[in-house]
C-alpha cells in the first residue's frame, strides 16, 4: 500500500496538484476546504482574481456533490443535513500559470443526459453568448421556481479559460461517473 500512495503522490505532483480530497461532502466539509484553498493561494501571493476564480469554480463543484451525488447518506443518522460522496481535484499548470478544479462523482445514469445537454449547449459559446444566456437563465429560474435552472454551469462556463470539460462513464445500469474540469486563469 506505501509504494502504491508513493505512486499517487508522484502522479499528483507531475500533474501540478496542489488538493486532492475522496470522500464525504457536507456543507460544513465545503466551507472548511474552500477555505483551505483560499489561504493557500494566497499564501502562494495568487492575484486576488485568480483567486476569487478558483474559489467559485470550487465551491460550484463541491455543491454539485452535495446537491446531485447519488451515492449520499440522508440526515437522521446521527447528524444533520446530508451527505454526498465525491472527488475533488485543484492544480496549477506551471507552463501557463492557469489552476483547474476537477471534481466528479456518481449520478444517475438517467440524469446523465440533462447534464450533457446541459454542458453541451455552453461549450459552442463565447463570453458575451454565456453573459446573455445566463441572464435569460436566471430570469426564467425566477419566474419557474425551478431547482437546478443550470446557473452553476453557466457561472463555471463564464470563469473557465477554456470549453468545460466533462465525461459520463457509465458504471452499471443505473449510475454513471460524471467529471468536470473547468480551467481558469
Amino acid at each position: 500500500m506505501s509504494m502504491e500512495l508513493y505512486s499517487y503522490y508522484q502522479e499528483m505532483q507531475k500533474q501540478g496538484t496542489i488538493l486532492y480530497f475522496n470522500g464525504p461532502v457536507s456543507q460544513t466539509v465545503v466551507e472548511g476546504i474552500a477555505e483551505l484553498l483560499r489561504d493557500k493561494l494566497r499564501a502562494d501571493e495568487t492575484g486576488m482574481g485568480s483567486v476569487q476564480r478558483v474559489f467559485a469554480v470550487l465551491v460550484e463543484q463541491m455543491q454539485n456533490i452535495v446537491r446531485y451525488s447519488a451515492e449520499r447518506i440522508e440526515g437522521n443518522k446521527g447528524f444533520d443535513g446530508e451527505i454526498a460522496f465525491g472527488t475533488l481535484m485543484v492544480g496549477h499548470e506551471e507552463e501557463d500559470g492557469s489552476y483547474y478544479i476537477a471534481c466528479g462523482n456518481r449520478v444517475k445514469t438517467a440524469e446523465s443526459t440533462e447534464i450533457a445537454r446541459r454542458i453541451d449547449i455552453l461549450q459552442g459559446m463565447n463570453k458575451d453568448e454565456l453573459k446573455a444566456y445566463y441572464k435569460e437563465c436566471r430570469k426564467k429560474k425566477k419566474a419557474d421556481s425551478v431547482k437546478g435552472a443550470g446557473l452553476g454551469f453557466i457561472d463555471m462556463a463564464r470563469k473557465s479559460s477554456r470549453p468545460l470539460d466533462y465525461s459520463i462513464t457509465p458504471i452499471d445500469g443505473e449510475n454513471s461517473f460524471f467529471m468536470m474540469k473547468v480551467v481558469t486563469v
